[in-house]
């Protein structure tokens, strides 16, 4: 717990107020509601109803199954497409406004031109749509999604600390006293507009950002969605955990864009009728890996409600039902699990070992990787249905880590539970 102490808190604590990064996981956080709005969307649009088929059917019934596919579920889909398909375009709006708020600049306008210049990293392309009589610019909308996020991040970044250089080189036009403040702001943020503007259209007639971006990061994607990954992560964040600091919040400000990325990656697969790419995914880790919250300690609250300690009896009753939405600080900090040598070596484990069971899981097939995000406080075994649009091996995936850990946990609850009870005067149990 020293080591930890001394070595992992002061970095970590040092990263996790760092403000690029704190801006990316705000601005992403801020994004979230939107891409879960996008998945209800694409969950509604591809409901599997593929197994209603003639003979087994009567016509009327199939008649409305193939109204629904051909009909209904194109224009189902069109809010996921402008929803979870435009996520990199207003992380880019969303990462500059809380960037720029951290320098106290003016953050409608800094985040307005984030946007403007990720628009310009992709190039338009006349094309003639079907039933026009003349040809018509549009911006292919692949880009605007999860592909271009780590792009978004990128021109965000350039757009606030460009505008702050020039600001505080009092490069901009200032009005005089008396001219409403909207117009002031309107004509300061002019000269920055331009010199960004600039900037990344004439780095994009040099090189495609994207493709370029792509090609720097592309072992760290590749990396991202692999066993290793998923083992070195939950360490981190478990550890982080155990000396106090939310160790969510502080790998969330490197890993989200990731998981986020895998995650619009899989649904436009499968909104397509393709196979999935990627294993993990932000709802990977929230449903198949930390089960009633970081640390998977659910199965822990439901071993202390049959304590015979009275002290963990009554803390469990507090702690089971934001367990079942996920919510475990009254477990991490009511227990505790902060500073706790014996609870924190299964709470660090057993996120590990699920994590390697459901990869495991996943990857031979017998699980399908999640596509959709469902909010986070929703029960476990729906939140793992919803994910994987409805496959039940999910819930039965849940179950079997539950128990898994549970078994890991069970060992060390007991020493927990003895020294309660000993404590309570009830020796041993």
């Amino acid at each position: 717990m020293k080591i930890i102490e001394k070595a992992l808190m002061p970095p970590l604590t040092k990263l996790s107020e760092q403000k690029h990064l704190r801006a990316v996981r705000d601005g992403i956080v801020s994004v979230l509601p939107m891409i879960i709005t996008g998945s209800i969307f694409l969950l509604l649009g591809q409901l599997p109803i593929d197994f209603i088929k003639e003979p087994a059917y009567s016509g009327r019934i199939v008649d409305i199954v193939k109204f629904y596919q051909e009909t209904l579920s194109p224009n189902i889909l069109i809010p996921y497409r402008l929803t979870m398909g435009l996520m990199a375009l207003y992380a880019s709006f969303a990462i500059a406004f809380s960037l720029s708020q951290t320098y106290e600049m003016d953050s409608l306008s800094t985040g307005i031109l984030s946007a403007a210049s990720f628009l310009l990293t992709i190039l338009p392309q006349k094309i003639l749509l079907t039933g026009g009589d003349k040809p018509e610019w549009i911006i292919p909308i692949d880009k605007l999604g999860g592909k271009g996020l780590f792009v978004a991040i990128f021109c965000a970044f350039i757009t606030v600390e460009v505008t702050r250089f020039l600001m505080s080189k009092k490069l901009f036009f200032s009005m005089p006293e008396g001219v409403p403040p909207a117009v002031t702001r309107a004509f300061s943020s002019l000269v920055p507009g331009i010199v960004v503007l600039s900037l990344i259209w004439g780095l994009r007639m040099i090189v495609d950002i994207h493709a370029l971006i792509s090609w720097i990061l592309n072992p760290l994607v590749r990396t991202g969605d692999g066993l290793v990954a998923i083992i070195l992560i939950n360490l981190l964040i478990q550890l982080i955990w155990v000396t106090g600091i939310h160790g969510t919040s502080v790998v969330n400000a490197v890993a989200l864009p990731f998981w986020l990325s895998y995650l619009e990656d899989n649904s436009a697969a499968h909104a397509a009728g393709n196979l999935l790419p990627h294993i993990t995914s932000l709802p990977f880790y929230q449903w198949f890996i930390w089960i009633g919250g970081s640390g998977a300690t659910l199965s822990l609250v439901l071993m202390m409600l049959f304590s015979k300690s009275s002290h963990l009896k009554n803390l469990s009753r507090i702690a089971i039902l934001p367990s079942i939405f996920n919510i475990n600080e009254p477990v991490i900090f009511g227990l505790p699990v902060v500073m706790n040598p014996v609870i924190a070596v299964p709470f660090v484990i057993a996120p590990v070992v699920s994590g390697t069971i459901a990869f495991i899981a996943v990857k031979s097939g017998l699980v399908q990787a999640p596509y959709i995000l469902a909010p986070w406080t929703l029960p476990v075994f729906l939140g793992a249905l919803f994910s994987t649009g409805f496959d039940w091996k999910a819930v039965i995936l849940v179950l079997v880590n539950m128990i898994v850990t549970g078994l890991i946990y069970y060992p060390f609850f007991k020493i927990m539970e003895n020294k309660a009870l000993e404590n309570e005067g009830k020796g041993d149990a």
